[in-house]
């Protein structure tokens, strides 16, 4: 009689509820069908509908009545399947429910609710989370519930409590709602991934990701997303995770069911196809780099969760990732450099694997982690202390990083801008630096460039990253000697991976302008800028120049005294008149000139014989009667052991061209001239053709050189070796020797084989002037 008097949509949700007190208890179909009938015909039934439904679960969570709970749960479930466009209109009230349900402390009841949340996340599009700010408060404490629960522990049931969370957790992740773009995609990510990270996360060094993503995806595709509800049965009835198991793998089995639906709800978090999914990704990604910084022991499971979260996103939004690692990069305080290294660490592995980053902005990557590299040198230059070293390898794997850029080619001049991006902002050591290197104090060196690489204060937003970028951009000019021997160091790794991989796109070499301005660190004072310079270049010529010559027009550049190999030539005739040259110091220049011969073949002739004919000259004609190359009368004298190793030098360089110009004859007489020397002793037996392997890592014990591995010391030239006594000098003599002079080579030019104008011919024994080289802007 009471029913009698009710509204009639109490009246038909009462009717639906089955009599007796069974703890199992499902809604009475016919009366259930009918309620749906009546709510989805009259919309405006929906909010009063949802607000009984939230009553009657609470009076019945209080009395203990778990079967009738469940009836309300399914007629919940119901109501959101048959009216899913309407879902907004009595969302607070399923949320309510849910959260009641939970608050009972009733495992069976809590397990019962994930249809009902399921098929809540399924049909929510967010739009509230947006507007009403009631109930986006509801609903993120919804999710707390939800992740809380995986804390409840409850003896040997554990487990399955965790799965609750889970399910939840993946719930929530296939939801529209997560990503939306007012602020709450992060907030309800920052809830449910610490929970699915730790079920996922081992210390173990043998544990595959890789193969519980394979399980995961065949179980995914084989249940084909159909889940069956679970009966349920009293707490004190529930069969214990652990318990009466046998079998080993069996009692494997449910920690493993809990870590593939953690890894398919983590998935479905990156595997955004609408149109928020940037926001998503970002977010996301932020969270499991986060936790990997306060999980750092495990670096294998640490990359493969982030060649995983690659390989989840879709192809075309893969290069949100690597934002957002830098985007954390550029938040953590630059004294925190064990967590930079982790991030570090974790850019290289997504730049070095085979996932293809799409649309990723190669020189905005190259900006941010060589302004990494500025930053932390200098905190170094400050004299702040490297706890354990750490410093030190962070620098180096940040070169590294940057090189590993060129793992993938995603346009055809890539290479040559990341190349040139390095190049252009190298310049030489100011005095002033000199002198505070040459009293161990190199704190200022920075100065002028700290500034401009101050990471921003706070991180949250691309625009952070964006200005941080920018920042880096507007540095031109690097003269600080460790970051000189860095950038250049970087050089030779990036030349090393480009030729070290296949890519599908035809990338252009890097073109001899991009060492444009850079001849100065030939010559450079401080040997470790000096012998990382030597070293990048040689990288180059072996790597980037192909020995067909062809490549080079040169009918178009023959007449041209300008450029770098015009430039390279002019610093090592200065290099090779250096009084203070040693062995090594020939052995480079022998190198570098026979490399230049061997592939440029006649472009790099051109530049390099009239400068060797010039130099050859000077030794024999100027200095020997007491005049330097610029003309001013001084007490100049070459030592005998230089005036050796440069008529070596001269003579090995003529031969080269001899052989690569094809003209026996004069290679011949050449040959026949250094013979004559060698068995006269008049020969430094250093000077080979072709070159040996330069010893570049003895020539100084603090700038190591192994190549794909960089050490990244800090080095200064602070050799102290002793000139040769005065009295070894040449001084006013004549050499018994025959000179293979100008006149001789430029005789046998005309008898080469090769096809050349002979205005080309003209130009090979051309005089060779220095001083207009330098006039030109050289």
């Amino acid at each position: 009689m009471r029913n009698k008097f009710r509204p009639k949509h109490q009246r038909l949700i009462l009717q639906c509820y089955p009599g007796g007190r069974s703890q199992e208890k499902h809604p009475n179909s016919s009366e259930l069908s009918y309620l749906l009938y009546y709510v989805s015909t009259r919309r405006t039934k929906l909010q009063k509908v949802g607000r009984f439904l939230e009553r009657k679960a609470r009076l019945e969570v209080w009395r203990g009545r778990a079967g009738n709970v469940q009836v309300t749960l399914d007629i919940s479930k119901a109501l959101i399947d048959r009216c899913p466009s309407d879902l907004n209109e009595y969302a607070d009230f399923i949320i309510s429910i849910l959260a009641t349900v939970l608050n009972s402390n009733d495992l069976a009841l809590c397990q019962y609710t994930e249809a009902t949340f399921r098929a809540f996340c399924e049909h929510h599009d967010g739009g509230l989370l947006a507007d009403d700010q009631e109930f986006v408060r509801k609903f993120v404490e919804l999710l707390k519930l939800y992740m809380k629960v995986s804390e409840r522990v409850k003896t040997s049931n554990d487990l399955a409590w965790v799965l609750v969370s889970l399910k939840a957790a993946k719930s929530i992740a296939a939801s529209e709602a997560i990503s939306t773009s007012n602020g709450q995609s992060r907030v309800q990510i920052d809830i449910i991934a610490p929970i699915i990270l730790q079920q996922l996360y081992s210390d173990k060094e043998d544990d595959d990701l890789l193969m519980l993503d394979a399980l995961a995806t065949t179980l995914e595709f084989s249940s084909n997303e159909v889940t069956t509800r679970t009966p349920r049965t009293s707490t004190g009835t529930i069969r214990p995770v652990t318990a009466e198991v046998d079998d080993d793998s069996e009692s494997d089995s449910p920690q493993r069911e809990a870590s593939v639906l953690a890894l398919q709800a983590l998935r479905k978090l990156f595997d955004a196809i609408h149109d928020n999914g940037v926001s998503q990704i970002r977010y996301a990604s932020i969270a499991v780099v986060h936790f990997i910084i306060d999980h750092p022991k495990n670096e294998s499971w640490a990359t493969n969760m982030i060649d995983l979260m690659a390989r989840w996103t879709p192809v075309q939004l893969r290069f949100v990732i690597m934002r957002s690692l830098l985007e954390v990069m550029a938040g953590l305080l630059i004294t925190d450099t064990s967590k930079h290294l982790v991030v570090t660490r974790l850019i290289s592995s997504l730049l070095s694997s085979s996932v293809n980053l799409v649309g990723l902005s190669v020189l905005d990557v190259l900006h941010v982690l060589f302004s990494q590299i500025l930053n932390h040198l200098h905190q170094q230059s400050k004299g702040i202390k490297d706890e354990g070293g750490t410093r030190k390898i962070l620098l180096d794997k940040l070169a590294l990083t940057i090189a590993d850029l060129a793992t993938h080619t995603y346009y055809s001049d890539q290479i040559s801008d990341m190349v040139t991006e390095i190049l252009v902002r190298l310049r030489p050591i100011t005095q002033e630096e000199h002198y505070e290197n040459a009293n161990g104090n190199g704190a200022g060196a920075l100065r002028p460039t700290r500034e401009m690489y101050e990471p921003p204060s706070t991180v949250g937003s691309y625009a952070n990253l964006d200005k941080y970028i920018r920042k880096g951009e507007s540095q031109k000019n690097i003269s600080h000697k460790p970051a000189l021997v860095i950038g250049l160091k970087v050089v030779k790794e990036i030349l090393t991976v480009a030729n070290g991989v296949e890519s599908g796109v035809t990338r252009n070499i890097v073109p001899l302008q991009a060492w444009n301005q850079t001849e100065w660190a030939l010559t450079e004072k401080d040997a470790g800028v000096h012998i990382a310079y030597v070293d990048a270049l040689l990288t180059y010529f072996d790597l980037e120049i192909g020995k067909d010559p062809e490549v080079f027009d040169v009918k178009k550049r023959s007449s041209s005294s300008s450029g770098f190999l015009a430039r390279l030539h002019l610093a090592l005739y200065d290099y090779c008149l250096e009084l203070s040259n040693k062995a090594e110091d020939f052995e480079t220049i022998n190198v570098l000139l026979l490399t230049v011969v061997d592939r440029l073949g006649l472009y790099g002739i051109l530049r390099g014989l009239p400068m060797i004919l010039q130099l050859q000259d000077t030794i024999h004609n100027v200095i020997r009667d007491g005049y330097t190359p610029g003309g001013r009368h001084e007490s100049l004298k070459l030592p005998a052991g230089n005036l050796i190793s440069l008529d070596s030098i001269i003579l090995t360089y003529i031969s080269a061209v001899g052989k690569k110009l094809c003209i026996a004859e004069l290679e011949s007489v050449v040959e026949a001239e250094i013979s004559k020397r060698k068995a006269s002793g008049d020969w430094d037996e250093s000077i080979t053709s072709p070159p040996k392997p330069l010893p570049l890592a003895s020539k100084e014990a603090k700038a190591p050189l192994t190549k794909g591995n960089l050490h990244l010391a800090d080095s200064s030239d602070n050799s102290e070796d002793e000139e040769e006594p005065a009295g070894t000098a040449v001084n006013g003599t004549k050499s018994v020797h025959t000179h293979v002079d100008r006149a001789v080579v430029r005789e046998y030019l005309q008898s080469t084989p090769l096809k050349m104008p002979d205005e080309i011919k003209l130009q090979l024994t051309a005089e060779w002037q220095r001083d207009l080289i330098i006039r030109q802007g050289m």
